[in-house]
């Protein structure tokens, strides 16, 4: 007891008696914090600017004071600038030609919802200016009172092209059976996309047994692993299976059970066939994918990967003299994607999901011409 007793007297001492020039929080630096994801099929394109900060007092107080996280628009502002890739490459490299610059507008627009940082009013920068996917793009943020460059991304970064999607289409139906033939999404990948997002929204109605007056019309969205190009080249075919025990358990897992209710897949589409005969479709799936830039990419996987307060967050960021991140993404959606009427049964009759009250649809051979019934349970 008495060493432990001394032992924390000795330290007691020694931090007490330590000098008292100890410099807990370093000497203030500016560091520029630059945001910005570039689509060529955007009108209007938005870059974030905020300003890291550090001093002596609560950190919790510091954020919530505007001056804190933004610059003075009057005094800072920022370029984006256009440019082609010289033919001729200089002895560093490419040779870079500046095409056009164009001044982005500051903006409060958008409204920050209140939290740890300063709200409502928050900047952000924009413009009109139209992109292209032939050129590159780069950022300079700058002193307006000696146009001083603070901050600029570490090279051009490209534009991603449009997005062709193969499969499916608006025109044939998915079959999506057990033990069948699996359907996929395909696409081919653009030049300088890297990470690929596919996400999926199921579309149905629902309304109370007791009548059809209240329909409800809803949706449930499903987002796949993220998958990645072996390299930026673009032109190489990718896909994603849309597997039965997949698409049906999806479904389970994210509409309650409710035996008050009696529920339809919407865009009911019956057709007549060559033969005479009805054919239905289902209109009830929009797909959305996207493509992130290679610096994107980087970015969120090294976030991703990093979701504890413990560990080291890997940095990532292709600004010079600050943080963030300039890069592109491209979008394509394909909306009013038809299922067939075989899925829509399995839908309302399989043991994963008949719990559900989805309606089937059948054709009454005994009229003429044949009418369609919609059909409950099993």
């Amino acid at each position: 007891m008495i060493r432990k007793t001394l032992l924390v007297l000795s330290l007691i001492a020694l931090f007490t008696s330590c000098d008292n020039d100890l410099k807990i929080i370093a000497d203030w630096k500016d560091v520029p914090a630059v945001y910005g994801i570039l689509n060529a099929q955007d009108s209007v394109h938005y870059i974030k600017l905020n300003r890291a900060f550090l001093g002596q007092g609560d950190v919790m107080m510091m954020a919530q004071e505007f001056d804190s996280l933004h610059y003075a628009v009057d005094q800072v502002g920022i370029r984006l600038i256009e440019k082609e890739e010289d033919d001729v490459p200089s002895q560093n490299g490419a040779n870079w030609q500046t095409r056009n610059t164009y001044e982005l507008e500051p903006t409060n627009e958008f409204v920050r919802p209140e939290g740890v940082f300063s709200s409502p009013t928050q900047t952000i920068y924009k413009t009109t200016a139209p992109l292209n996917k032939d050129f590159y793009y780069s950022v300079e943020v700058y002193r307006k009172s000696n146009d001083t460059i603070i901050a600029q991304t570490d090279g051009p970064i490209p534009i991603l092209s449009p997005l062709s999607v193969i499969n499916p289409n608006t025109f044939s139906a998915l079959i999506i059976l057990p033990n069948s033939y699996i359907p996929k999404v395909q696409w081919r990948s653009v030049s300088g996309g890297k990470m690929y997002e596919l996400s999926m929204r199921f579309n149905y109605m629902e309304f109370p047994i007791s009548g059809e007056s209240d329909t409800l019309f809803k949706s449930i969205e499903i987002n796949y692993p993220s998958i990645f190009s072996i390299d930026t080249d673009g032109g190489d075919n990718m896909d994603y299976p849309l597997s039965y025990d997949q698409f049906l358990g999806f479904i389970a897992a994210n509409i309650p059970e409710d035996p008050t209710v009696r529920r339809l897949v919407v865009g009911f589409d019956p057709s007549q066939t060559g033969s005479g005969g009805v054919s239905i479709k289902h209109a009830c799936l929009d797909f959305s994918l996207s493509a992130a830039g290679e610096d994107l990419s980087t970015y969120l996987v090294l976030n991703e990967n990093s979701n504890s307060l413990v560990l080291d967050r890997p940095e990532y960021s292709n600004i010079e003299n600050g943080v963030g991140i300039l890069s592109s993404r491209t979008v394509k959606s394909v909306n009013g994607v038809k299922i067939s009427n075989q899925t829509n049964d399995e839908i309302a009759k399989s043991e994963v999901t008949k719990h559900l009250n989805f309606g089937y649809f059948t054709l009454d051979s005994s009229t003429n011409p044949p009418e369609i019934e919609i059909n409950y349970g099993n």
